[in-house]
């Protein structure tokens, strides 16, 4: 029977006969679930029929997946793609491999795989860090598949050798992990499409931006202030809470560090059963604001607190930093989409008068173009936050890779080089925009 699907122990033992291989899928659809009293969507990887879309089976490979979260239970967003990568495998298997289980699966079919999932098109191929996060989930899916099942049953190779893994800065809270490839299954990444996204962020133009945002949403403006100035990443920011705010004074009552107490998600958004994300921690850390913004930052909470004081807002310690129109706490979509509205609305017919009447237009214009033509994103600030610390503080690499809370400094070092034409731009650029900027704010001109 063409159709027949052979289960063993919960496991796929053979997926189904060539002849019908083609007509079926894998997929990760999210599953609604309570854990310890809290509710949690986390993937569940089915066979379906593509035809129907009917699922035929339900195969239980989500469990090894379950096994790659060492604090708790992400985002059901992260587990989403984390399924996702592992279905794209094996689909792989399914319609490019005659291989009918994955304990038959050879060194030279899971590097077939990586070399196949580097192209996302014929012409273009699959960003660098979005193919070795798909690398690092499948190998980490195998390794674990191994673990649990090579007691019965028969491995062609050893899957618990794929990819050494250390655990840096490791204490219970808070840890970074490192990977790293055996020399068997060594692969080049991507090259990546050459086509970046423009996020570059002039530094005069941070000044103006904050300005706007002072005058038409100033319910942002920390949020703002603490990607550029700590580097946060959008989902970070939304999942501060008023205790997450910490000032460190020393040497006569002089505030020495402002630390941001990312170890957690937000306990409001713990039990989120809406619709819209809320938003995610990628790297649970202590972080904290870069000494040269300390009074800036404090300046901006101390506004941003009495604001919430005023609308009547609980500014206690477990409560959100951030919130929306109607009070609650701020997702990432909302948050994002307010730096987009106050991006067009506000600062960029702002800063193409101010280029106008400093007569900076020529110097400007090619930003102002790619403005026009695509949006940089909430993240162009934590990419203005990396540009300043190498231009500006002139930091190193693995320094830059400290402040910014990531987990890789091969990362950090592609990142580099592959904006060095930025960087120059950044750091050879005039400042007589900034200095009209901030002439007309220090005259009143622009109030």
């Amino acid at each position: 029977m063409t159709n027949r699907i052979v289960v063993k122990q919960g496991e796929i033992n053979r997926i189904i006969p060539n002849e019908a291989r083609k007509e079926f899928a894998f997929v990760c659809r999210g599953t609604r679930v309570s854990i310890d009293s809290k509710s949690d969507t986390i993937p569940s990887i089915l066979l379906i029929n593509n035809e129907s879309k009917i699922p035929v089976c339900y195969t239980g490979f989500e469990k090894y997946i379950f096994n790659l979260v060492d604090l708790e239970l992400q985002a059901g967003t992260t587990l989403s793609k984390k399924g996702k990568a592992v279905c794209a495998f094996l689909n792989y298997i399914l319609r490019e491999t005659s291989l009918n289980n994955l304990e038959s699966c050879a060194l030279n079919d899971i590097r077939s795989f990586l070399e196949y999932r580097k192209k996302k098109s014929e012409h273009l191929e699959m960003e660098a860090d979005s193919w070795r996060r798909e690398k690092n989930t499948v190998l980490d899916f195998l390794r674990n598949y191994y673990e649990v099942n090579n007691k019965w049953l028969d491995f062609k190779c050893d899957m618990s050798k794929l990819q050494t893994i250390s655990k840096l800065n490791g204490n219970e809270q808070y840890f970074r992990k490192k990977y790293f490839d055996n020399a068997g299954l060594s692969i080049k990444a991507p090259r990546g499409d050459l086509k970046r996204k423009n996020r570059l962020l002039m530094y005069g133009y941070l000044d103006l931006l904050l300005y706007e945002a002072l005058k038409y949403d100033p319910d942002i403006v920390l949020g703002i202030a603490l990607q550029a100035y700590a580097g946060l990443r959008e989902g970070e920011v939304v999942n501060l809470t008023c205790g997450s705010y910490k000032e460190i004074y020393r040497n006569f009552n002089s505030l020495s560090a402002i630390e941001l107490n990312l170890g957690r998600t937000a306990p409001f958004f713990q039990e989120w059963n809406k619709i819209t994300p809320p938003g995610s921690i990628k790297v649970f850390r202590i972080q904290r604001v870069y000494d040269h913004f300390l009074n800036e930052v404090q300046y901006f909470y101390d506004e941003h607190i009495r604001r919430l004081e005023l609308k009547g807002y609980d500014a206690s310690e477990d409560t959100s930093l951030f919130r929306n129109a109607f009070g609650n706490p701020m997702t990432v979509q909302t948050y994002s989409n307010r730096v987009k509205s106050l991006f067009y609305k506000h600062f960029l017919p702002s800063l193409k008068k101010t280029c106008q009447e400093s007569n900076s237009w020529s110097e400007n214009t090619a930003y102002i173009e790619a403005y026009d033509n695509e949006y940089p994103g909430a993240h162009m600030f934590r990419h203005w936050f990396t540009m300043y610390l190498f231009v500006k503080a002139k930091l190193s690499p693995a320094e830059i890779m400290k402040w910014r809370g990531d987990t890789s400094q091969i990362s950090m070092l592609t990142y580099l080089h592959e904006n060095s034409d930025l960087i120059e731009a950044y750091r050879n650029a005039t400042y007589s925009l900034q200095n009209k900027i901030l002439e007309d704010i220090k005259n009143g001109r622009r109030i």
